[in-house]
């Protein structure tokens, strides 16, 4: 076959990180083809919707599981073969990375979508961070801090937190000039209250669980608005968030690559 690499028999497959040895990393005649031009190929549409449905599958069970769930749930979760979950990604970084990047491209939509909105900033910001809360981002990147501190090296993503992160500012600084959101509040103290707010993930159908969300999403919001009493300290800036991360001081974030830097 025109494209195809070796076809290896069961029993010499090889060892991939979070594969038992010498299993599951086959199709279901009980072999794997490892093709040479799998990245490059375009994916025929049953494939996509494959990696479109394991990259759900993992987004969820990374945050409520973790890091480390086993590669076989996730196929099952996918409803998928656990050789085709191989076929697509080979090793577990490269399923990580697959969800990371996933996520800020959903993150960048909702963004440019919120950006749009001029009639109220304030609101577009609070429906953008409810969107984003959706897709787990704080949690998951908490449940794969371990990993997480080469996300800023992933193609791609210092751009897109940039991108984010300039959005939220915008809004923020229209809110403001608005008079809707406090004036002596930053970009930094917006994404830290969210990300902590964030860290709560109660089970799907989890009615507690998500009422005490809604609580602590509208203190968050309600704290931003004006009026409001005084906070102490001052606005936190991204320099001290870059700071605080670079200490390892706020969970989660993990450590700042060269480029990946809020702006």
């Amino acid at each position: 076959m025109t494209g195809a690499g070796p076809l290896y028999p069961r029993c010499c497959i090889p060892d991939v990180r979070g594969c038992p040895s010498g299993q599951d990393r086959y199709d279901d005649v009980g072999q794997v083809r490892v093709q040479d031009d799998q990245k490059s190929a375009p994916l025929r549409a049953d494939a996509r919707r494959n990696r479109e449905q394991i990259i759900d599958a993992a987004r969820t069970l990374f945050v409520r599981v973790g890091a480390d769930v086993p590669m076989e749930q996730i196929a099952r979760a996918a409803g998928v073969g656990v050789g085709t979950l191989y076929r697509r990604f080979p090793d577990r970084d490269e399923l990580i990375s697959a969800v990371l990047l996933d996520n800020y491209a959903r993150l960048v939509e909702l963004a440019r979508a919120a950006e749009e909105d001029r009639t109220d900033p304030m609101a577009a910001l609070f429906t953008f961070l409810r969107s984003a809360r959706g897709l787990r981002v704080s949690s998951m990147l908490t449940a794969l801090s371990a990993i997480d501190g080469r996300t800023g090296e992933l193609p791609g993503v210092a751009e897109q937190r940039v991108e984010v992160t300039a959005v939220v500012s915008t809004l923020l600084r229209r809110a403001q000039e608005q008079g809707s959101m406090r004036a002596d509040i930053g970009i930094g103290d917006v994404v830290l209250a969210f990300g902590a707010v964030s860290r709560l993930v109660p089970p799907i159908g989890d009615d507690l669980g998500e009422m005490v969300f809604d609580r602590l999403f509208t203190l968050m919001t309600e704290g931003l608005r004006t009026p409001g009493g005084p906070l102490p300290g001052h606005p936190v800036e991204p320099s001290d968030v870059e700071e605080l991360r670079s200490r390892g001081g706020v969970a989660g974030l993990g450590k700042p690559g060269p480029s990946d830097r809020i702006r």
